[in-house]
């Protein structure tokens, strides 16, 4: 993966979960934006240049399904995981009619968020 496909953008609106997310990406050399919400990200002036997007089901104004949606519209096709506390069959399955490549369990275990990561790019 080049320099120009190595930027991971994160959105949750928890800041403790963000600013956990965001240390774990860095530690395995990650470039991370995170963003508190979904227009924070929308905004991001490195939307186009991202490998992927992580974001969490629930986020407060536009959640998951909503962001994913959205970035359908707007063409853009970063691969998605969606990061929820409760990833039913059900949920997994309105992430997927969404267009999210990826649903991921919280609390996370080792690895699943890199190893996700690796899998969708």
């Amino acid at each position: 993966m080049g320099a120009m496909r190595s930027l991971v953008l994160l959105v949750d609106h928890d800041r403790a979960v963000r600013d956990a997310l965001q240390f774990s990406l860095r530690l395995e050399g990650m470039c991370v934006h995170a963003h508190d919400g979904g227009a924070a990200l929308l905004a991001d002036p490195d939307l186009d240049r991202a490998c992927c997007v992580v974001l969490d089901e629930r986020n407060a104004g536009m959640d998951g399904f909503a962001l994913v949606r959205h970035l359908k519209l707007r063409t853009v096709t970063l691969p998605s995981i969606m990061l929820s506390s409760h990833a039913t069959l059900g949920l997994r399955s309105r992430a997927a009619a969404a267009g999210a490549h990826l649903v991921l369990e919280k609390p996370l275990l080792d690895n699943a968020l890199w190893e996700g990561i690796r899998a969708i790019i």
